[in-house]
């Protein structure tokens, strides 16, 4: 039985990781960064350091992400009020039309999984996957 979870996990990740790369394509961003975006429209002014410790990315990978979209439009870097060797990120405003959209697919996605269940069911759905994070937290 509790090998049977993992694979269903597995699975799951795989499809929903498919899922993203296909439409991440369609806006230019891999999925594997939707989160960058996310991070930086709920905080911005934000500095690298915050986003690698928030995201648990690797600061080395982070920069390069960085990087990539500055040279693409959507972020941008300006020097930090408070410390002069940091710098705080923005999203441009191509770079929230980007986290807009990426919001957006997030919600009819979970729209799209919740009419599956019944609203009991989508509640113990999400509490479940509550304590399983919790336990991968720990």
């Amino acid at each position: 039985m509790k090998k049977d979870l993992g694979k269903k996990v597995t699975y799951l990740n795989d499809l929903l990781i498919a899922d993203q790369h296909k439409w991440g394509q369609t806006i230019g961003i891999s999925s594997k960064d939707y989160n960058i975006f996310l991070t930086i429209a709920e905080h911005p002014g934000c500095t690298q350091l915050f986003l690698a410790k928030k995201r648990r990315v690797e600061r080395s990978l982070l920069t390069r992400i960085i990087n990539k979209y500055s040279k693409m439009g959507y972020i941008e870097r300006q020097e930090n009020e408070h410390n002069k060797s940091a710098y705080s990120l923005y999203l441009t405003d191509q770079g929230k039309l980007i986290a807009q959209k990426i919001r957006q697919r997030i919600t009819e996605l979970n729209d799209s999984l919740s009419e599956a269940y019944t609203e009991t069911q989508y509640k113990t759905l999400l509490d479940l996957l509550d304590i399983a994070i919790k336990q991968l937290e720990d």
